[in-house]
Formats: C-alpha cells, sequence, structure tokens
C-alpha cells in the first residue's frame, strides 16, 4: 500500500509544479486579480500616485528658493537705540588727550569723558555728532536713555556730586535740542562715588569724569 502511495504523490507533485510552470512562465496569467487592480488603478484618469514625503521635500525647496530670493527693499524706519555704541563717531578706546573730550564705547554702555572743569565749547562740538546719532535713535525707537554723571575727588563729595548732575543735565538738553523728548532722558549724578580709576594721576581722573550713557532695556 505504501509503495503505491509514493509513486502517486510523487507524480501530482510533479503535475502542480508544471501546471504552475506553464500558467505564470508561459501564459503570464499568475497573479491575474493582483495585475487587473493595479490595471485599473493606472486606468482611473483621478487616480494620482501618493508621496508625502517627496511632496514635503519639493514644498521645503520652494520655501527656501522664496525666502532666498526675497529681497527687503522697505527702508528701515526704526534705528535701534543700542547701534549707538557702535557709531563711527565712539572710540573703542582712550587716547592720550586727556585736554579733550573723548565718546568711548565699552561694552553694553557708552562713556563720555570731560577735561578738568570742562564747560568749553570746543568740548561740546566733539561729542556733537555722537549725540545726533544718539538722538535720531531715540527718536526712532521712542525708548530711553539713562545718564549717569561722575567726577574725580578733587574738591568735597558734596560739590562733586552737584557737578556731575549737572553734568549729566547739559546732555540732556544737547539731547532735547535735536528733538528728543524730556520724558525719555533720566539723570542721576554719582559724585566721587564709582570711580573706575586712579584718582592718583591726571589721566586716571580724566577716566573718572564721565558720563555714562546706558539705553534703558
Amino acid at each position: 500500500m505504501n509503495s503505491r502511495f509514493i509513486p502517486v504523490a510523487a507524480f501530482a507533485l510533479w503535475s502542480i509544479v508544471c501546471w504552475r510552470w506553464y500558467v505564470c512562465g508561459i501564459k503570464q496569467q499568475c497573479g491575474e486579480k493582483d495585475m487587473a487592480a493595479v490595471t485599473a488603478v493606472q486606468a482611473d484618469p483621478t487616480y494620482t500616485p501618493t508621496d508625502t514625503f517627496g511632496q514635503a521635500a519639493a514644498q521645503n525647496a520652494i520655501e527656501a528658493d522664496g525666502k532666498a530670493g526675497t529681497t527687503n527693499t522697505a527702508p528701515s524706519t526704526t534705528t535701534a537705540p543700542a547701534s549707538h555704541a557702535s557709531s563711527t563717531t565712539t572710540q573703542k578706546a582712550l587716547t592720550d588727550n586727556i585736554d579733550a573730550a573723548q565718546v568711548v564705547a565699552v561694552a553694553d554702555h557708552v562713556l563720555i569723558h570731560f577735561p578738568y572743569g570742562s564747560n568749553r565749547r570746543v568740548d561740546d562740538d566733539a561729542i556733537d555728532g555722537y549725540l545726533s546719532e544718539l538722538a535720531n535713535a531715540l527718536q526712532a525707537s521712542g525708548g530711553k536713555v539713562t545718564l549717569i554723571g561722575h567726577t574725580d575727588n578733587i574738591g568735597d563729595p558734596a560739590s562733586n556730586k552737584a557737578m556731575s548732575l549737572d553734568r549729566a543735565k547739559h546732555i540732556r538738553a544737547s539731547l532735547i535740542k535735536k528733538g528728543v523728548s524730556a520724558k525719555q532722558v533720566i539723570v542721576k549724578g554719582l559724585g566721587e562715588s564709582k570711580p573706575i580709576a586712579t584718582n592718583d594721576n591726571p589721566r586716571g581722573r580724566y577716566k573718572n569724569r564721565r558720563v555714562e550713557v546706558r539705553i534703558n532695556k
């Protein structure tokens, strides 16, 4: 019984292989249902292949190209007040000329240094360009600025405090003449209480005679 079953099973298996080879290899009709479905979809005029990755990449490319090709031709109407610290009228360091007013940019503020007992017109002229740029920035932004006056230690503390306040007020008056609102300018006078250099030599005292210009944030 078993000896007869083996040839029959082998023949059946061989028949299946031959049939599969004939249908798929010769007739090319293997998986007709699947092929028919694909053909029907492709023939549908409303069918659109979906490639979300490709669409996203294309959209990103378009947006990037648009940004790269965009030119802002509109003139800026606002000047950032902090830009006054990099003004061409400021210096990065003091020169040796302590007999003239100097404007020096330091970190996030500006220092205006004055000769001893300065009330000369020439000193006003030396800082006029900087004050004009500062006034333009304040008018454009509507922001506020704080002017803090300082002195060296020559004289009594009370007189020095009054002098430091007067010096800050002098700068404020110049800004107001240039169109800045008085409400935008805050003045303080600290006298000799906050030195930034020694008072034992002329150059050190010159550094201490200053008005700090700080844009309020």
